[in-house]
């Protein structure tokens, strides 16, 4: 796979090498982590010559599929299979006909966003499909230094109602097809239509720092000093909010700022991850998803009440009266499983869950050093 730093080449550049590659290959999949910039670039690789951009919708690092318009139009009149329906017209089946073209669209759905396969599994299966073609995609992976994700991912929401707008704007001038429902910060109004931009609703994650009320900068914060910030906001405000770890060499270190959410139901982990880490699609066993950092990820977060009390309610099999007896929520739990992280959660009174046994002890030992620091 050939690879593209875009931290160390301006966008402009960027955009003249793919072009360049679009013009070799009539499919281009853009592949890598979040904040590389393969939305931002493919965005401006649209023009006449392009026929469709696809995205996997998936919460990680969606490739970007470009097909050019001359492949769109051959592929569209090649049958890939006839297709039986659930359905029949008397006593005899009804079947469909699925063009290599219908079912390169199936698979960026199906491997990316339903049975989460990962990025490889799906090159492999677009170069299976063009293949009868004599068509090779080529697969580029959009880089960056670390310092340029973060600064990237921190700084998206400002600009994403303008890419966005300008996707749209193309689709029209040019009569490009495209899947794409919205990005970091901003979402296409009208799906249907594909028509208008908007900001993500207040109860939506937009996957940005708009996700948060606020952020506190961690520079030279150790764990415990993070934590005794994280159980005032808890007591002073009820709002929740949290940090990342990440534990190498047997050291731990702060890898974010403090990041405080909108209400006591806000899941700032998820974004948490997403900007400050990135994750990418890689399956293996329960694991969905893999970040490319040397050690363990730990989320900390304070506990959240109103999304425990949904969660029982939520529950037929557990009877109205019954409150919560753990502060760890099955999202947590599941989130600990696919991304192959350890979260814990902290309550305002020190009450401490994690999904490693070893690490609540430590944490409640670091707890009781705060206490008694505090009397």
């Amino acid at each position: 796979m050939e690879i593209l730093d875009t931290s160390v080449h301006p966008k402009e550049e960027s955009v003249r090498i793919l072009l360049k590659e679009l013009e070799e290959h009539p499919i281009l999949i853009l592949t890598g982590p979040q904040g590389g910039g393969k939305t931002t670039l493919a965005i401006q690789l649209l023009s006449e010559n392009v026929g469709a951009y696809f995205e996997g919708r998936a919460r990680s690092a969606q490739p970007v599929v470009l097909i050019r318009k001359d492949l769109v139009e051959k592929m569209k009149n090649e049958l890939f299979e006839k297709r039986k329906l659930p359905i029949f017209d008397g006593d005899e089946p009804v079947f469909v006909d699925v063009s290599l073209y219908d079912q390169i669209k199936l698979l960026v759905e199906n491997i990316f966003d339903v049975m989460e396969l990962g990025e490889p599994e799906l090159i492999r299966q677009i170069s299976l499909i063009t293949k009868k073609m004599g068509v090779v995609p080529e697969a580029i992976e959009l880089i960056a230094s670390d310092q340029e994700l973060v600064k990237r991912r921190l700084s998206r929401h400002l600009d994403a109602k303008r890419r966005l707008s300008i996707l749209l704007e193309k689709e029209k001038k040019y009569g490009i097809e495209s899947n794409l429902w919205s990005i970091q910060g901003a979402k296409v109004a009208d799906i249907v239509n594909r028509d208008g931009v908007a900001d993500y609703d207040e109860d939506q994650i937009s996957r940005t720092i708009k996700d948060f009320d606020r952020i506190i900068p961690t520079n030279d914060l150790t764990v415990p000093d993070c934590i005794m910030k994280m159980m005032e906001i808890s007591a002073n405000e009820n709002k929740e909010s949290g940090f990342l770890v990440l534990h190498d060499n047997n050291k731990e270190t702060v890898i974010s700022d403090l990041v405080v959410g909108k209400s006591t139901n806000s899941l700032i982990g998820v974004t948490l991850l997403e900007i400050y880490v990135g994750f990418r699609q890689n399956r293996s066993l329960y694991r969905a998803y893999k970040h490319t950092k040397e050690g363990k990820l730990e989320v900390i977060h304070s506990y959240t009440p109103t999304l425990q009390e949904i969660e029982v309610l939520a529950n037929p099999w557990i009877p109205p009266s019954d409150e919560p007896t753990t502060i760890m929520s099955s999202a947590d739990v599941a989130a600990a499983e696919r991304f192959d992280i350890t979260i814990s959660v902290i309550e305002a009174d020190g009450k401490v869950e994690s999904s490693s046994k070893k690490r609540k002890q430590e944490l409640e030992e670091i707890i009781a050093g705060i206490s008694e620091i505090e009397e």
